[in-house]
């Protein structure tokens, strides 16, 4: 009898609450649009945090921290304001651009100032479709070109070789023709395998990203991680070919992988409990215990 009622129970709230996400995990009401995000921060703000907020120039409220309500009504992008703001084309991804909206229409609130969620969130959404149209502007010209901001961009793996031949001396060859390739992979993926992703673009768009693409390697860590491994085998004279070696290299990468994860072990000693919300920020818990928050912060760089 005690179980059906359990599950009667979380029926009824998965019913009541789960489906409309009027209610967060932690049990704060959620706004369901953004004249009720303005009713519910009339009644969680405390006087210090409203003046503030009424005092705040737009840039301000773009650096706004510590507005923890917003935090609960936005916790999933399954809330009903998450849905709401997807009517305007802002979704999790865009939570900054969420929150900094609250605090302007709250702002323009208390300040009697009209507020047009339409024509503001318009403006953020140009804004970045705008930079979105730049960045695929500039990999297209990227992807073509044979150096980017003045670094020579190598078009495959021979040519990898030889600008590392370039670039590198003798004694950082001499310690890659002679050192483990576990340990060398290990050791310098954050060196010069960070400044390979970073300078050849590997992260962004080059020719050199898309010779790798072509070839079903995607990730810029197993681009350099190849690059690395294979210049260690052409400095001790090893002859090869590179879609061939490509392939050897990225497979075995695959394989440890797949190796590692299954034999991980989950331990059956019984974990050590503790309270997570001790970790929090003191304003968050005094929030969440007490339901009102008295201040925030602005961040200035």
């Amino acid at each position: 009898m005690k179980k059906r009622l359990t599950i009667f129970f979380l029926v009824v709230a998965q019913i009541c609450f789960g489906q409309t996400g009027s209610i967060s995990s932690k049990g704060f009401y959620i706004p369901k649009n953004i004249d009720e995000c303005n009713t519910v921060l009339n009644k969680v703000l405390g006087k210090k945090a409203k003046e503030k907020l009424k005092l705040a120039s737009r840039g301000e409220l773009y650096r706004v921290r510590g507005l923890w309500v917003i935090g609960e009504w936005l916790e999933n992008d399954s809330t009903r304001l998450s849905n709401y703001f997807k009517e305007f084309s802002l979704t999790g991804q865009d939570f900054f651009e969420r929150e900094f909206l609250i605090a302007l229409s709250y702002h323009n609130f208390i300040n009697n100032q009209p507020f047009d969620i339409i024509f503001e969130s318009k403006k953020i959404t140009d804004r970045r479709n705008a930079i979105e149209r730049e960045r695929e502007d500039r990999y297209k010209i990227n992807i073509k070109a044979d150096s980017i901001d003045g670094i020579f961009i190598p078009p495959n793996l021979n040519t990898c070789f030889i600008e590392l031949d370039r670039l590198l001396n003798d004694t950082i060859k001499q310690e890659i023709r002679n050192i483990n390739d576990t340990i060398f992979i290990g050791k310098y993926h954050m060196g010069l395998g960070r400044w390979m992703r970073n300078n050849w673009n590997l992260w962004g768009g080059s020719r050199l990203q898309v010779y790798f693409s072509d070839r079903k390697i995607f990730h810029p860590d197993d681009m350099s991680g190849i690059i690395l491994e294979s210049y260690a085998k052409y400095l001790n004279g090893e002859t090869f070919d590179s879609d061939e070696i490509i392939q050897i290299i990225h497979t075995r990468h695959l394989e440890f992988m797949k190796k590692l994860e299954e034999s991980m072990i989950i331990s059956e000693i019984e974990p050590v409990m503790y309270n997570a919300e001790r970790f929090y920020p003191k304003e968050y818990r005094r929030f969440l215990k007490t339901g009102k928050i008295k201040d925030f912060s602005i961040l200035y760089f």
